[in-house]
Order: structure tokens, then sequence, then C-alpha cells
């Protein structure tokens, strides 16, 4: 439909013209829209969200029955509980929008880290967290800031705070180990080696944008 006072198209199923009031002539056939269809793109996100919650629950289920018919006697799948309830929790602070990647890495550094040794307490403490899965954290997270440092060298200063902060987490293996808290040397070495070739790559390569940030962080 158009209206010849105002010399516009009408779309939408109107009687008389939005504009002017006055009428309209035309057939009434439908127009191609002024503007693209909009597609919901969370909607992938959604289907992609329920075929996790349906292995979660899969893996759930078989665990809970696996140790109920195999090993009563220890309840490992309350381990597998947990691990799953921290993937859900984790899930919407990773996939955020916004925020610093190395704050995402360093804040599942901690909460992953604290989970482990809340585990261990809770079992019995036999002293894994602190020898194995400690050194194992600390590790992927040096790691995944340097992989994150290294596709946006460009803004290296951005991540220069988390990655010296998860740089000083690597040397905690060590101590736990000089006082007796850990019992496997390799285990608190690799985290300390990962730990110095960050700190050593910081002080090779950083510019002065890098030096700028600490002066600001630490105001001096």
């Amino acid at each position: 439909m158009r209206c010849k006072a105002c010399n516009v198209e009408i779309i939408t199923p109107a009687a008389v013209c939005p504009l002017c009031g006055g009428p309209l002539d035309g057939t009434g056939e439908k127009l191609t829209p002024a503007y693209p269809e909009f597609v919901e793109k969370r909607k992938h996100y959604y289907i992609l969200r329920r075929i996790l919650l349906f292995f979660s629950i899969a893996a759930a289920l078989v665990s809970l029955t696996a140790n109920l018919l195999f090993t009563p006697h220890i309840w490992w799948f309350v381990f597998v509980f947990t691990g799953l309830l921290y993937v859900w929790a984790a899930i919407p602070h990773i996939f955020r929008k916004g925020g610093n990647l190395g704050g995402k890495v360093l804040v599942q550094v901690a909460c992953a880290s604290l989970l482990l040794v809340l585990l261990d307490w809770e079992t019995g403490w036999r002293g894994w967290s602190v020898s194995f899965a400690l050194p194992i954290v600390f590790s992927a997270g040096i790691l995944g800031v340097m992989v994150v440092i290294v596709a946006n060298r460009t803004n290296w200063a951005r991540y220069v705070m988390y990655q010296a902060l998860l740089a000083l987490l690597g040397f905690v293996p060590p101590v736990l180990y000089l006082i007796g808290a850990a019992n496997q040397l390799w285990a608190a070495f690799i985290p300390a080696l990962l730990a110095g070739i960050n700190l050593a790559m910081l002080a090779a390569f950083g510019d002065r944008n890098i030096k700028n940030e600490f002066r600001r962080r630490f105001h001096f």
C-alpha cells in the first residue's frame, strides 16, 4: 500500500497512513521487510547447554550406579558430582561477555584450588590436593595466561598483573614441599619452573606500556 500524500510505502497492515492519516492506494501485496529478519544467536547456546546438561546427568547417573555396584565402600562418585557442579558454576563466568581473560583464568585457578583442598579435607586429608592437584592447577593457569598473552601480544599490558600473580602462585607448591605439607618434589618443581619462565618472559619482552601498568597499579 502507498500513501500518495506522503509518498511512502506502508508495510504494516494499516487501513490509513500512519503519518498523515490519509487513504492508501495499492493492492496490499506483501512487501519485502525494510530490515533483515532478526535471528536469535543465543539459540545455539541454549541447544549446546541442553546437550551438556544431558551428558552431565548421564555421567552423574553412570558414576553413581558404578559406585554402588562395584565399590560401595568408597564413595568416589562425590568427586564426579562436585566436578560437574563446578563446571556448571564456571561456565557462565567463562563465557560471560566482557571482562579480562587473564582475570577469568585467575578466578578459575583460585576457585578450583579451593575446591580441591576442601575435597581433600572432607575425605580425610590424604594430601593429594597439595601434592598433585594444586601444582597441576597452577601450571594450567600459568600456561593459560601465557597463551592469552601470545594471542594478544599488542595488548599485553592488560594481562601483565594477572601474569605476575599467577607466576607468584607457581612458587607456592615448592614452599608447601619445603614445610612438609606436600611430598612430591617433581610436582612442586613444574609450576615453579613455569613461573620462572613466565617472569623471565615478562622481564625480557616487557615494553614501556607494561612498566607503566605496574606503576599505575602500585602507584609508584
